[in-house]
């Protein structure tokens, strides 16, 4: 039995940042947390650790967007088949915000605004 998150639980948080190493010493001197980075599609991915578990992610804006994308935290709920769960929401009036996107051979996730205004990430894990 998996002790993660279970289907329709909120499984990660992310942080979108124009300047991750204010980020990381931000949040490691305040909440103690650890950071190891990663490339990732030509680009570099951080992973926060607390203690030995991986709960959340940081990534940096790219200057070329920083009007479009403000600084935010994105949390991530865990969807069995990101596609039903997609007309899903829109049945429900959410919109897609932010269109199926693969990551890897990790998963895929869209990212929806609720009929109230807020955005929200769905994630599909390929690893099931």
């Amino acid at each position: 039995m998996s002790n993660g998150p279970k289907i329709g639980e909120f499984c990660w948080n992310e942080l979108a940042t124009p300047n991750v190493k204010a980020a990381k010493e931000f949040y490691g001197n305040a909440f103690g947390w650890k950071f190891s980075d990663h490339s990732m599609n030509g680009s570099t991915y951080t992973m926060i650790k607390s203690g030995e578990k991986e709960f959340a992610g940081i990534w940096e804006i790219p200057q070329d967007q920083s009007k479009q994308i403000p600084p935010h935290w994105m949390s991530y709920i865990l969807v069995d088949n990101l596609e039903n769960s997609l007309k899903k929401v829109q049945e429900h009036r959410a919109t897609i915000k932010v269109p199926t996107t693969k990551v890897g051979e990790f998963g895929q996730f869209a990212i929806i605004t609720d009929p109230t205004g807020a955005h929200v990430a769905l994630w599909e894990t390929f690893n099931k």
